[in-house]
């Protein structure tokens, strides 16, 4: 049972949206479905991020060049069809991005790029552990739904409110555990049963996880080539981009 994440890109132009339905999933989360054109959009790894740019209103853009004018944050594909896209956004009360999902409206203009590449789970994965913040439950729940009927899937999140748990669903034997804090998070990774086989890796939250979260999963005995540990966010850095690739990629970068 062997299983590789492989990189494959992907052709997505940009397109012009509007916002069709708003829905509150918990007190600082909110979901936003985008009106557009989607015929040929495609998002083949779960942890792909696309780039929403916020377009001030009465402004006319149709193109890329434009678009980068914009403030813009990246966001995990929710789902999607020819005609729509769904993407979660935490309210937090600062920045352009919770700014935005907390005053939209519908009708409210924005524009979407990429994702310009995926990493793809190609074979079949023994176990998963996916663990994180509110900001990585698109993505962990993009992982836990493509896990195998009974395959284990071990999920630690974090949310400092217990009001702001969420329910995460998948066909594999699913354990899910809610903690309050990062340095809780990183304990509750290692206390995680360890699994026989080669299992599929994915922790994402504040950046300062990242190296502890490493170091957990080699004392684990963990393959960093089968690991995504990255910061989706860096306290104090508005602008902060987190690294795309494997934590055997990326071990440089942090």
């Amino acid at each position: 049972m062997t299983f590789e994440l492989v990189r494959t890109p992907l052709q997505n132009g940009p397109r012009r949206v509007a916002v069709a339905a708003i829905v509150d999933l918990a007190p600082g989360y909110r979901r936003i479905v985008l009106e557009g054109d989607f015929a040929g959009f495609a998002s083949l790894g779960a942890d792909d991020h696309l780039r929403i740019f916020f377009v001030p209103d009465g402004v006319a853009a149709e193109d890329f060049e434009q678009m980068r004018a914009f403030p813009s944050r990246e966001y995990t594909p929710v789902a999607w069809d020819d005609s729509s896209l769904v993407l979660d956004f935490v309210i937090h009360g600062e920045g352009p991005a919770s700014s935005w999902a907390a005053a939209a409206e519908p009708g409210a203009v924005a524009m979407v790029g990429g994702p310009r590449g995926s990493l793809v789970v190609e074979g079949r994965t023994g176990w998963r552990l996916l663990a994180g913040d509110r900001t990585a439950l698109p993505a962990i729940r993009r992982f836990a739904a493509e896990a195998a009927p009974g395959e284990p899937v071990d999920v630690v999140l974090l949310a400092e409110d217990p009001a702001e748990e969420q329910s995460v669903e998948s066909p594999g034997e699913l354990s899910v555990s809610w903690v309050r804090d990062l340095d809780a998070l990183v304990a509750a990774i290692g206390s995680l049963p360890v699994r026989e086989g080669e299992g599929l890796v994915f922790v994402a939250a504040e950046q300062s996880v990242v190296r502890p979260a490493r170091r957990l999963l080699l004392d684990r005995g963990v393959a960093l080539e089968r690991a995504i540990v990255k910061g989706y966010w860096k306290r104090g850095e508005a602008e902060y981009h987190a690294p795309h690739g494997t934590a055997a990629e990326t071990t440089a970068v942090h």
